[in-house]
Protein backbone atom coordinates (compact mmCIF):
# COMPACT_ATOMS: atom_id res chain seq x y z
CA UNK A 1 0.00 0.00 0.00
CA UNK A 2 2.61 2.46 1.10
CA UNK A 3 4.36 1.73 -2.28
CA UNK A 4 1.65 2.48 -4.28
CA UNK A 5 0.98 5.62 -2.36
CA UNK A 6 4.54 6.21 -2.71
CA UNK A 7 4.36 6.00 -6.50
CA UNK A 8 0.87 8.36 -7.12
CA UNK A 9 3.13 10.99 -5.44
CA UNK A 10 5.53 10.62 -7.74
CA UNK A 11 3.42 10.72 -10.36
CA UNK A 12 1.75 13.67 -8.93
CA UNK A 13 5.34 15.56 -8.60
CA UNK A 14 5.65 14.74 -12.59
CA UNK A 15 1.73 16.19 -13.47
CA UNK A 16 2.87 19.58 -11.22
CA UNK A 17 5.70 20.16 -13.43
CA UNK A 18 3.81 19.57 -16.38
CA UNK A 19 1.08 21.76 -15.46
CA UNK A 20 3.52 24.12 -14.52
CA UNK A 21 4.87 24.60 -17.70
CA UNK A 22 1.04 24.82 -19.38
CA UNK A 23 0.72 27.86 -16.83
CA UNK A 24 -1.77 26.29 -15.08
CA UNK A 25 -0.49 27.28 -11.55
CA UNK A 26 -3.81 26.76 -9.28
CA UNK A 27 -3.85 23.23 -10.85
CA UNK A 28 -0.03 22.71 -10.61
CA UNK A 29 0.28 24.12 -6.88
CA UNK A 30 -2.51 21.53 -6.17
CA UNK A 31 -0.87 18.13 -7.50
CA UNK A 32 2.44 19.27 -5.45
CA UNK A 33 0.29 19.89 -2.79
CA UNK A 34 -1.39 16.35 -2.81
CA UNK A 35 2.32 15.08 -3.64
CA UNK A 36 3.50 16.00 -0.14
CA UNK A 37 0.28 14.44 1.74
CA UNK A 38 1.00 11.41 -0.67
CA UNK A 39 4.71 11.10 1.10
CA UNK A 40 3.34 12.26 4.74
CA UNK A 41 1.13 8.96 4.27
CA UNK A 42 4.04 7.14 3.24
CA UNK A 43 6.08 7.83 6.48
CA UNK A 44 2.99 8.34 8.78
CA UNK A 45 3.64 5.02 10.66
CA UNK A 46 7.02 6.53 11.83
CA UNK A 47 6.39 9.84 13.34
CA UNK A 48 4.47 10.57 16.42
CA UNK A 49 2.62 13.62 15.33
CA UNK A 50 3.06 15.47 12.34
CA UNK A 51 1.33 19.18 11.56
CA UNK A 52 1.43 20.66 8.12
CA UNK A 53 -0.62 21.78 4.84
CA UNK A 54 -3.76 21.70 7.14
CA UNK A 55 -3.65 18.06 8.62
CA UNK A 56 -2.71 16.81 11.69
CA UNK A 57 -1.60 12.56 12.53
CA UNK A 58 -1.83 11.52 15.46
CA UNK A 59 0.92 9.24 17.18
CA UNK A 60 1.19 5.84 16.53
CA UNK A 61 3.61 3.77 19.28
CA UNK A 62 7.06 4.77 18.49
CA UNK A 63 9.75 6.00 20.15
CA UNK A 64 9.91 10.16 20.55
CA UNK A 65 13.53 9.94 20.45
CA UNK A 66 13.14 8.53 16.72
CA UNK A 67 11.03 11.74 15.88
CA UNK A 68 14.32 14.19 15.56
CA UNK A 69 15.69 11.42 12.98
CA UNK A 70 12.46 10.75 11.06
CA UNK A 71 11.73 14.74 10.76
CA UNK A 72 15.49 15.12 9.29
CA UNK A 73 14.24 12.58 6.67
CA UNK A 74 10.97 14.30 5.77
CA UNK A 75 13.22 17.51 5.42
CA UNK A 76 16.06 15.67 3.06
CA UNK A 77 12.85 14.36 1.12
CA UNK A 78 11.33 18.00 0.80
CA UNK A 79 14.57 19.40 -0.05
CA UNK A 80 14.22 18.12 -4.28
CA UNK A 81 10.33 18.87 -3.84
CA UNK A 82 11.17 22.28 -3.40
CA UNK A 83 13.98 22.43 -5.68
CA UNK A 84 11.77 21.00 -8.84
CA UNK A 85 8.65 23.14 -7.13
CA UNK A 86 10.34 26.45 -7.39
CA UNK A 87 12.34 25.41 -10.74
CA UNK A 88 8.71 24.92 -12.24
CA UNK A 89 7.55 28.34 -10.90
CA UNK A 90 10.58 30.09 -12.25
CA UNK A 91 9.66 28.70 -15.91
CA UNK A 92 5.94 30.00 -15.97
CA UNK A 93 4.93 31.56 -18.12
CA UNK A 94 8.05 31.34 -20.42
CA UNK A 95 5.52 29.66 -23.15
CA UNK A 96 2.41 30.18 -24.36
CA UNK A 97 0.23 32.75 -22.16
CA UNK A 98 2.27 35.20 -19.80
CA UNK A 99 2.15 34.85 -15.74
CA UNK A 100 2.14 37.94 -14.75
CA UNK A 101 5.43 38.71 -12.12
CA UNK A 102 3.49 39.77 -9.00
CA UNK A 103 1.42 36.33 -9.28
CA UNK A 104 5.26 34.59 -9.61
CA UNK A 105 6.57 36.55 -6.11
CA UNK A 106 3.31 35.50 -4.97
CA UNK A 107 3.17 32.16 -5.56
CA UNK A 108 7.11 31.96 -4.39
CA UNK A 109 6.31 33.07 -0.76
CA UNK A 110 3.55 30.83 -0.57
CA UNK A 111 5.87 27.59 -1.27
CA UNK A 112 8.47 28.88 0.79
CA UNK A 113 5.96 29.18 4.11
CA UNK A 114 4.71 25.57 3.34
CA UNK A 115 8.38 24.24 2.89
CA UNK A 116 9.39 26.23 6.08
CA UNK A 117 6.10 24.37 7.85
CA UNK A 118 8.02 20.78 6.49
CA UNK A 119 11.10 21.78 8.16
CA UNK A 120 13.20 23.11 5.46
CA UNK A 121 15.94 25.24 6.61
CA UNK A 122 16.63 28.88 4.94
CA UNK A 123 19.57 27.82 3.30
CA UNK A 124 18.22 25.00 2.25
CA UNK A 125 15.63 26.84 0.14
CA UNK A 126 18.54 29.37 -1.44
CA UNK A 127 19.88 25.82 -2.67
CA UNK A 128 16.62 25.00 -4.48
CA UNK A 129 15.86 28.29 -5.37
CA UNK A 130 19.01 28.03 -7.91
CA UNK A 131 16.77 28.27 -11.12
CA UNK A 132 14.51 30.95 -9.66
CA UNK A 133 17.46 32.83 -9.29
CA UNK A 134 19.06 32.46 -12.37
CA UNK A 135 15.48 33.00 -14.37
CA UNK A 136 15.16 35.93 -12.27
CA UNK A 137 18.94 37.55 -13.69
CA UNK A 138 18.27 36.48 -17.05
CA UNK A 139 15.05 38.57 -17.14
CA UNK A 140 16.86 41.35 -15.54
CA UNK A 141 19.80 41.26 -17.84
CA UNK A 142 17.86 40.87 -21.22
CA UNK A 143 15.88 44.42 -21.63
CA UNK A 144 19.86 45.86 -21.37
CA UNK A 145 21.25 43.38 -23.63
CA UNK A 146 18.45 44.27 -26.23
CA UNK A 147 19.39 48.31 -25.72
CA UNK A 148 22.77 47.65 -26.60
CA UNK A 149 22.17 45.07 -28.90
CA UNK A 150 19.88 48.09 -30.82
CA UNK A 151 22.52 50.75 -30.79
CA UNK A 152 24.60 48.34 -32.77
CA UNK A 153 21.75 47.52 -35.31
CA UNK A 154 21.83 50.93 -37.42
CA UNK A 155 26.13 50.34 -37.44
CA UNK A 156 25.18 47.01 -39.20
CA UNK A 157 23.07 48.13 -41.16
CA UNK A 158 25.22 51.18 -42.73
CA UNK A 159 27.92 48.56 -43.69
CA UNK A 160 26.12 45.58 -45.09
CA UNK A 161 24.42 48.79 -47.36
CA UNK A 162 28.38 49.51 -47.81
CA UNK A 163 29.01 46.01 -49.13
CA UNK A 164 25.88 45.72 -51.25
CA UNK A 165 26.81 48.55 -52.95
CA UNK A 166 29.91 46.94 -54.53
CA UNK A 167 29.55 45.77 -57.92
CA UNK A 168 30.38 41.70 -58.31
CA UNK A 169 32.35 40.32 -59.21
CA UNK A 170 34.43 42.91 -56.90
CA UNK A 171 37.77 43.92 -58.99
CA UNK A 172 41.17 43.68 -57.80
CA UNK A 173 41.46 47.13 -57.26
CA UNK A 174 38.91 46.84 -54.60
CA UNK A 175 39.41 43.90 -53.07
CA UNK A 176 41.28 45.31 -49.88
CA UNK A 177 38.45 48.02 -49.88
CA UNK A 178 35.68 44.83 -49.81
CA UNK A 179 37.98 42.91 -47.34
CA UNK A 180 38.35 45.78 -45.10
CA UNK A 181 34.14 46.63 -45.20
CA UNK A 182 33.39 43.20 -44.85
CA UNK A 183 36.18 43.20 -41.37
CA UNK A 184 34.03 46.27 -40.26
CA UNK A 185 30.54 44.36 -40.62
CA UNK A 186 31.76 41.31 -39.13
CA UNK A 187 33.24 43.58 -36.12
CA UNK A 188 29.63 44.20 -35.21
CA UNK A 189 28.54 40.64 -35.99
CA UNK A 190 30.91 39.80 -33.52
CA UNK A 191 29.53 42.06 -30.74
CA UNK A 192 26.58 41.76 -31.17
CA UNK A 193 26.65 37.89 -30.71
CA UNK A 194 29.07 38.39 -27.82
CA UNK A 195 25.98 40.08 -26.00
CA UNK A 196 23.56 36.97 -26.80
CA UNK A 197 25.78 34.71 -25.54
CA UNK A 198 26.42 37.07 -22.07
CA UNK A 199 22.58 35.88 -21.47
CA UNK A 200 24.05 31.91 -21.57
CA UNK A 201 26.16 32.40 -19.12
CA UNK A 202 26.31 29.83 -16.46
CA UNK A 203 28.46 31.84 -14.02
CA UNK A 204 26.27 35.18 -13.46
CA UNK A 205 28.22 35.92 -11.17
CA UNK A 206 30.36 38.56 -13.29
CA UNK A 207 26.90 39.12 -15.34
CA UNK A 208 26.73 42.97 -15.09
CA UNK A 209 30.93 43.80 -15.18
CA UNK A 210 30.60 41.77 -18.60
CA UNK A 211 27.84 44.13 -19.77
CA UNK A 212 29.60 47.41 -18.38
CA UNK A 213 33.23 45.98 -20.33
CA UNK A 214 30.74 44.96 -24.04
CA UNK A 215 29.73 48.98 -23.46
CA UNK A 216 32.73 50.15 -22.90
CA UNK A 217 35.19 48.51 -24.86
CA UNK A 218 33.10 48.46 -27.75
CA UNK A 219 34.96 49.07 -31.31
CA UNK A 220 31.62 49.90 -33.13
CA UNK A 221 30.09 52.67 -30.43
CA UNK A 222 30.64 55.93 -30.45
CA UNK A 223 31.78 57.90 -27.57
CA UNK A 224 28.83 59.68 -27.16
CA UNK A 225 26.49 56.52 -27.52
CA UNK A 226 28.73 54.56 -25.19
CA UNK A 227 27.88 57.36 -22.43
CA UNK A 228 24.19 57.86 -23.16
CA UNK A 229 23.93 54.04 -22.85
CA UNK A 230 25.94 54.32 -19.55
CA UNK A 231 23.52 56.74 -18.56
CA UNK A 232 20.35 55.46 -19.59
CA UNK A 233 20.94 52.11 -18.16
CA UNK A 234 22.61 52.87 -14.98
CA UNK A 235 19.76 51.84 -12.86
CA UNK A 236 19.14 48.83 -14.80
CA UNK A 237 22.71 47.60 -14.54
CA UNK A 238 22.13 47.97 -10.27
CA UNK A 239 19.39 46.10 -10.38
CA UNK A 240 21.45 42.82 -11.25
CA UNK A 241 24.53 43.65 -9.69
CA UNK A 242 22.11 43.80 -6.32
CA UNK A 243 20.26 40.59 -7.36
CA UNK A 244 23.39 38.83 -7.78
CA UNK A 245 24.98 39.66 -4.68
CA UNK A 246 21.90 39.33 -2.60
CA UNK A 247 19.50 37.18 -4.20
CA UNK A 248 16.78 39.81 -4.11
CA UNK A 249 15.35 42.57 -5.60
CA UNK A 250 17.11 45.96 -5.20
CA UNK A 251 13.69 47.60 -6.64
CA UNK A 252 10.87 45.00 -5.93
CA UNK A 253 7.66 47.09 -7.12
CA UNK A 254 9.31 48.48 -10.01
CA UNK A 255 10.16 45.05 -10.88
CA UNK A 256 6.54 43.73 -9.98
CA UNK A 257 4.92 46.87 -11.85
CA UNK A 258 7.02 45.98 -15.40
CA UNK A 259 5.42 42.81 -15.96
CA UNK A 260 2.09 44.91 -16.84
CA UNK A 261 4.09 45.89 -19.84
CA UNK A 262 5.29 42.72 -21.45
Amino acid sequence: MRVTILITALALFASGIGLGFLDKVSASVAAYAAAVLGLVFVFLPEFKKFKGLGIEAELLDRKIQEADRLMAQLRDISVPIAEMLLSSTARMGRWGSSMPRYQKHELLQRIERELRKCGVTDAQLEQAKTDWHRYNIFDLSSPVLKSIIDALQPHLKERESALNRFPHPISPDRKNEYDRVIEERNIVLRERQALLDLQQLKDQSKTAASILSAIRESQVLSDDEKKNLLESLDEQIKDIEHYVKHKDFRRLSVWLAESNKE
